[in-house]
């Protein structure tokens, strides 16, 4: 696997050398846009219906709209001057307790490989952070942004999870108002005594992506010339009486056990 990022995690006078590796992968189906006679794939072309013609790439300019139809042009060079300067740094700001951040911020998530020379500094960190129960909140710049981000540890290994500006998360009062309801203690006894019994560890590989399974087993029945028969759908579950529900949802765990992608 290759590094996306090479650098120094920084702090204090400790510079660690560093790589930066992505910890997630798309694995989605992605498909192409055929045309419906020929099954060619279709080709996307830069069209300017004003001037009713195809556009070069470099006759394009970049344009930002700050009310409706209304654009200021940016040049490549001032978009180059705005870049935060490339710096090689990972610069830990402060620590936090770990779950200190909500995770409504959490974007996307790197492991950190130790470079050379700095393998004993890497792990003197991570086990530091671990007794601690620390995470370190850094600043990096990538891909010329500025990030803030998370260094946290996990069984020795340093992983790094960049993070939104709070400007960038939206208000819940975006909702508007949502009714209040009054809880009776006798439907909040059962809600949490069904999350009780419903409680287990988190095991990640129990929960597979079932949609991404099924468009695989459906490619590979039309390479092979397999019928498709297609389900009908389950009907949506009816908005029932809340304590109505809770009653039967325990009876039906304490019937038959917990579902099978929590056991």
């Amino acid at each position: 696997m290759r590094s996306i990022w090479q650098g120094l995690l920084s702090f204090s006078l400790i510079n660690i050398p560093v790589k930066l590796f992505k910890a997630t992968e798309d694995q989605d189906f992605h498909f192409s846009l055929l045309h419906s006679i020929c099954h060619h794939p279709l080709r996307y072309q830069r069209y300017c219906p004003y001037c009713d013609q195809i556009v070069e790439l470099e006759q394009t300019v970049r344009g930002y709209e700050y009310e409706k139809d209304s654009y200021v042009i940016l040049s490549e060079k001032e978009l180059e001057a705005a870049a935060s300067p490339k710096t090689k740094t990972i610069e830990i700001l402060a620590f936090l307790a770990k779950g200190a951040v909500d995770t409504i911020f959490y974007e996307s998530t790197y492991y950190l490989q130790p470079g050379t020379g700095g393998e004993k500094a890497y792990h003197l960190l991570g086990a530091a952070l671990d007794r601690q129960k620390k995470a370190a909140f850094c600043r990096l710049v990538f891909r010329t942004q500025p990030k803030i981000c998370l260094v946290d540890v996990k069984d020795g290994i340093l992983s790094l999870t960049t993070l939104h500006y709070a400007s960038e998360i939206r208000s819940p009062k975006t909702l508007g108002q949502i009714p209040t309801y009054e809880v009776n203690e006798a439907e909040l006894e059962l809600a949490e005594l069904l999350i009780t019994k419903l409680t287990k560890p988190f095991i990640p590989e129990q929960f597979p992506n079932t949609y991404r399974q099924a468009i695989g087993e459906l490619v590979e029945k039309k390479l092979s010339g397999q019928e498709i028969h297609i389900a009908p759908k389950t009907p949506e579950p009816q908005v029932a009486n809340i304590l109505e529900a809770l009653q039967a949802s325990l009876k039906k765990v304490d019937r038959d056990g917990l579902p099978a992608y929590v056991r």
